[in-house]
């Protein structure tokens, strides 16, 4: 269902757009959203041999510096990450690389449907794959498979009913944490309380967001013809966080890649 997002729209104002997207951040991080699929993304870059990811859609750093940070506590190596987003927050995503040494960001825009040939690695999408129409999201998945690049796309929105209903907590998420994010901003506390701009466009994007997303069928029927004997995809299931939703993931591997 191919509904609009506003803070994606060309004419939605930057300032307001780092506001919501650092909102949507705190959320996933109160909630530990994307930690369960560790396992299954750590296995798939072992499969493949890839020490270097490109994250894309990374808006103010997404689940990497939680990944990163669960990867050396449980003594795996964590590979080295590249931040990039088509609408970079350089000083957000610039504040993600303190944390953990092995984050980087790239400062100039990139585009998940055009990605230059200078950033190689294994792919991953969190959050944002339903961004893509069906031809893109079959583009994207086709050329990564054509360059023997892994990947990894995971969504914990869904068009599951418990999903929707979480949903609607988000706002209040936003309410709770907004005036203790760091650095202070009076603007927020005026577009998070006074004006709830930024409230609205959380729970309209979540909404949206949850609309839009692939199931597992979309996602086989996307994947149908790209299997070949040298790159696999794996499609499937994984409960979220501490709340009851379900994350999907499609996961493609080659046998062997390119040393990056």
């Amino acid at each position: 269902m191919r509904f609009l997002e506003i803070h994606d729209r060309p004419w939605f104002p930057e300032f307001l757009r780092r506001e919501v997207v650092d909102g949507l951040q705190v959320v996933l991080e109160a909630t530990s959203a994307y930690l369960p699929v560790a396992p299954r993304l750590r296995d798939a870059l072992d499969r493949v041999g890839a020490h270097r990811v490109l994250d894309l859609f990374s808006g103010a750093g997404g689940p990497w510096p939680s990944l990163v940070r669960l990867f050396e506590e449980e003594g795996a190596a964590p590979p080295e990450v590249f931040l990039t987003d088509k609408y970079p927050n350089i000083a957000k995503l610039a504040a993600a690389e303190p944390p953990a040494d092995h984050i980087h960001f790239v400062g100039e825009p990139v585009d998940a449907t055009q990605i230059p040939e200078d950033l190689p690695g294994f792919r991953t999408i969190f959050s944002s794959f339903h961004h893509f129409n069906s031809g893109e999201a079959r583009h994207f998945l086709h050329d990564s498979a054509g360059k023997r690049r892994g990947v990894g796309v995971f969504e914990v929105a869904s068009r599951h009913a418990f999903t929707l209903i979480s949903i609607l907590f988000v706002p209040v998420v936003d309410w709770l944490f907004a005036p203790f994010r760091r650095p202070f901003r009076w603007s927020r506390i005026l577009w998070t309380y006074l004006i709830p701009v930024v409230p609205f466009v959380l729970l309209f994007d979540g909404l949206s967001s949850c609309l839009r997303t692939y199931s597992l069928a979309d996602l086989l029927n996307l994947t149908d013809g790209l299997t070949a004997e040298d790159y696999k995809w794996e499609i499937g299931e994984v409960k979220g966080g501490w709340l009851p939703v379900r994350i999907t993931y499609v996961i493609g591997c080659p046998k062997k890649i390119p040393a990056v």
